[in-house]
């Protein structure tokens, strides 16, 4: 391995396993659309993911302490494996969408966990904003590629090549985690503690900001169904907002050092008008145009957003909070879809529902400082 320092490892980390899972992760509802699942069916998905979430996060937590946060990812990496020829194989069937759900699960909280930990590692050292907006650009430029790679194979070919290829992908991106240290110290987890410290007020916007991952999930169905039904369409609307999003980052993300400016709320009312603005035009190029926009505001939001977990983090032990905010963030997932569900509402109503939120989400009032030098 090559003399890096450990911020580049964990970029590339990032681009090579967020390059797989999004060319699986950002076309699941459209995959369950096209398979005849209905909307209230799909909802149920999610919400089956999340309640599992909750459930394995705790035990998940315990085997990255023990044996180390890197093998949690590698687990991960046979998870996504499954998950990927599951889907391929799926049709309208019980015991495989239960399955695809479990696997989509267990994929995500172990690597979310690994990845939080070691992120917290790479960014408890100077210039966070800019190591902040690094990793988004390494997430965003795996989302162009893999949203791309996939729509096209999901188009033309068989599945079960992409499986292949993405596990490769997948895989590659672990080898980096492998060469960035983990303190291996061990200290009991304290859930009560980190309840007690973080303040309501942040609690009431990481549970707000929840809207927005409910909205970006059911988009690509929006899309798919009010918009344009192919996925060659989908990858250009990623391709598109991601290219803004890098655009806007790579310039905004060195100025958001100045932790007097609350960009949080200016990019919540931002992204909440650009996003209803999007909800009523349907011509392709006005779509897109509106999209570039979108991927700006979208970035300024979710770097704000990014920096904030990291610094409500900095006198918490890294293990107990992200464990804390995994299951706090999936209790908002739940309680806000199961909702959807049980009023039947429609998808133009739910995503409605979901701006107005991520609009309310930049007047929540905190006073911790964002940025570090």
């Amino acid at each position: 391995m090559p003399k890096l320092k450990d911020s580049h490892k964990f970029n590339l980390f990032i681009f090579f396993t967020m390059f797989a899972k999004f060319s699986v992760e950002l076309f699941m509802p459209v995959i369950l659309y096209k398979l005849n699942y209905s909307i209230k069916a799909i909802l149920g998905y999610l919400i089956l993911t999340f309640i599992i979430n909750i459930i394995i996060s705790i035990p998940a937590t315990l085997i990255g302490r023990k044996y180390g946060y890197k093998y949690l990812i590698l687990i991960s990496a046979f998870l996504f494996t499954a998950l990927y020829f599951l889907v391929s194989l799926m049709a309208k069937n019980l015991i495989l969408f239960i399955l695809v759900a479990l696997c989509s699960s267990l994929t995500n909280i172990f690597y979310y966990l690994g990845r939080h930990y070691y992120a917290g590692i790479v960014l408890a050292q100077t210039r966070m904003a800019r190591k902040v907006g690094n990793i988004l650009i390494s997430t965003v430029l795996a989302s162009m590629a893999g949203t791309l790679l996939s729509s096209l194979f999901l188009e033309e070919f068989n599945m079960i090549i992409l499986a292949i290829i993405v596990t490769i992908i997948y895989l590659i991106g672990i080898v980096f985690i492998f060469f960035i240290p983990q303190n291996k110290e061990l200290k009991p987890l304290k859930l009560k503690e980190v309840n007690k410290k973080v303040k309501n007020s942040d609690k009431i916007f990481f549970l707000l900001e929840q809207f927005k991952v409910i909205y970006f999930t059911l988009y690509p169905l929006y899309v798919y169904i009010y918009v344009e039904n192919t996925y060659s369409f989908l990858g250009l609307v990623y391709f598109v907002t991601g290219l803004a999003s890098i655009i806007f980052i790579y310039f905004i993300s060195q100025k958001m050092e100045n932790n007097q400016k609350d960009y949080l709320k200016t990019s919540a009312i931002m992204l909440a008008s650009i996003l209803l603005l999007d909800m009523n035009i349907s011509n392709h190029f006005l779509v897109l145009g509106i999209l570039f926009l979108e991927g700006i505001f979208i970035k300024l939001y979710e770097t704000s957003v990014t920096n904030k977990l990291y610094n409500v983090q900095k006198d918490l032990e890294g293990g107990s909070y992200f464990l804390y905010m995994e299951i706090l963030y999936n209790i908002g997932r739940i309680v806000i879809t199961l909702l959807m569900l049980i009023f039947n509402l429609k998808m133009r109503t739910t995503l409605y529902i979901c701006i107005g939120f991520i609009f309310l989400s930049g007047f929540v009032n905190f006073k911790s400082k964002y940025f570090v030098n």
